[in-house]
């Protein structure tokens, strides 16, 4: 019980350090529209459809899922380094770009959806990252 409360303090400190808040309330609000905008497209023009559109939000989601985790994984292994900062960031650049080309082959190829609700799920997803980083500056 102390071990657990012990891992819980030194988890909010962390989360403290790499100033996570902004990106924990960008996904709240990330997940919020994909299920707005995943309902609206499955009452206008079906389940199919809305799986695809559904399919590219997530990507987007679990991109800024994977910012998250960079950010407290650098807090943990590059402290005040600004040599070790910047490879993070590289890292995470890389990362991301990867994660993302890989989920559209998957989506692609794999799942066969059609290209323009996937597309149209990941930019709508998108947009809401842009706009919440608006309101963080």
């Amino acid at each position: 019980d102390l071990l657990k409360a012990k891992l819980k303090i030194q988890r909010i400190e962390m989360e403290q350090l790499a100033r996570v808040r902004p990106v924990n309330q960008l996904l709240i609000t990330q997940v919020i529209a994909l299920v707005v905008i995943v309902a609206c497209v499955s009452w206008l023009h079906g389940k199919d459809v809305a799986i695809a559109v559904c399919f590219g939000g997530m990507i987007s989601v679990v991109n800024t899922l994977l910012l998250k985790w960079h950010l407290l994984r650098t807090v943990v292994k590059a402290g005040a380094n600004p040599a070790k900062n910047l490879g993070g960031v590289y890292r995470c650049i890389a990362e991301r770009w990867v994660f993302t080309l890989a989920m559209f082959v998957v989506g692609f190829a794999v799942f066969e959806f059609s290209a323009l609700p996937l597309l149209l799920g990941f930019v709508a997803i998108q947009v809401v990252l842009l706009f919440g980083n608006m309101k963080q500056a």
